[in-house]
């Protein structure tokens, strides 16, 4: 089958839909599809071992800023070029990615294409930064979403979200976020304690994610300083670009030496900062299904977690971790106490983890869009 994802984001850009387009098109590829990320950020395969093809389109200036890239001449613009590259390609499906604007684009050509979508995030949510707030486009959001196949909900508040802007309920599917469960599970050969200085009976506590305000990193802070002052032999690694704007903070809350910002780890040594801490903490305020805490899943890793989207529907407490309200840095220190002081508990949580992560596998995640197709 040739199946074409369509988006307006892609890699080099990074973020939670740029790896799900990512790895939906590599697994695509190893089960004998043939694969093609149409997206205006690269044309250029970041990944060539993987095995599909990327084209790249244009949108005309000044479509995001005011506006909005569902207005003429704008969408009229990328109904042509995207058009164009699926009748060049001819796919037998197509996966879309940001309902705004692709689904809007999708549905307003004529023949409309066979194709799913899926919403990442800032396409959904009603908070200030979403394009809903932005352009007030709910009916015409909806519109477009129930001219899919099927909208593809990546948790149970997704799905909320598409029911109470018009979509049919018989429309969606619920379908979470993956991991790459063996590349969390193989054993790397690298002490990353050794390689940051921690010592190697110290509690290590590890959260990943770029700098941004929907990750609450201050938050986080404030409660490993609570949780710092009770187990003193005890690390909280932040990795993530741009998240040392946050030292100030540990310096004035007195933990500056147990803070280590790393920003940026990459392949084994990321694996390895996962399978060896002790602790995933998630102090987000707001997500759509984190894939940052299916890593940790995967890794085996016990996790604290706050009642977000995505985390709601894959934590529960006391299953597989601990789940404590956005904001709440003496709940959050208490849950990390709580699984520092019983290594029963933190090996009992881990190891229903590392059994749930293969649920999320990409494998399982891929087969079940084109059940859709």
């Amino acid at each position: 089958m040739k199946i074409a994802l369509v988006s307006t984001t892609f890699l080099p850009a990074i973020g939670g839909a740029e790896f799900v387009i990512h790895n939906l098109a590599r697994h695509w590829v190893f089960q004998g599809h043939k694969v093609c990320v149409i997206n205006i950020i690269s044309d250029k395969q970041t990944h060539p071992e993987d095995g599909y093809d990327v084209q790249k389109y244009t949108i005309l200036r000044g479509s995001s800023r005011f506006l909005g890239p569902h207005q003429i001449p704008f969408r009229l613009d990328a109904i042509r070029k995207i058009g164009r590259l699926l009748k060049e390609y001819n796919p037998d499906f197509v996966s879309a990615h940001m309902a705004y604007p692709v689904a809007i684009w999708l549905s307003k050509m004529k023949p409309v294409p066979k194709f799913i979508i899926t919403c990442h995030g800032a396409d959904l949510t009603k908070l200030e930064h979403g394009f809903r707030n932005r352009y007030k486009i709910d009916a015409l959001l909806s519109k477009g979403l129930n001219k899919s196949l099927r909208a593809i909900a990546i948790s149970s508040y997704a799905r909320k979200l598409m029911e109470e802007m018009g979509v049919e309920p018989a429309k969606i599917v619920d379908i979470p976020n993956g991991v790459d469960v063996e590349r969390f599970q193989k054993k790397v050969n690298l002490d990353l304690r050794l390689k940051l200085g921690i010592p190697q009976d110290a509690v290590v506590i590890l959260s990943v994610g770029r700098e941004n305000p929907a990750k609450d990193f201050s938050t986080g802070i404030k409660a490993f300083a609570k949780f710092h002052a009770r187990v003193p032999n005890s690390y909280y690694v932040i990795v993530g670009k741009g998240t040392c704007r946050w030292l100030f903070l540990a310096d004035e809350l007195g933990v500056g030496g147990g803070v280590i910002f790393v920003q940026g780890l990459f392949d084994d040594e990321l694996v390895a900062a996962y399978q060896q801490a002790d602790i995933f903490f998630s102090c987000s305020i707001r997500e759509l299904c984190p894939l940052v805490v299916l890593e940790g899943m995967a890794s085996g890793l016990p996790v604290v977690v706050t009642d977000v989207s995505g985390s709601q529907d894959m934590i529960q407490t006391g299953i597989n971790g601990i789940v404590v309200e956005p904001g709440d840095f003496d709940g959050m220190a208490e849950a990390l106490n709580k699984l520092s002081a019983d290594k029963s508990l933190r090996n009992s949580f881990g190891l229903e983890n590392f059994n749930k992560s293969k649920n999320y596998s990409w494998e399982n995640i891929s087969r079940r869009y084109l059940e859709y197709a």
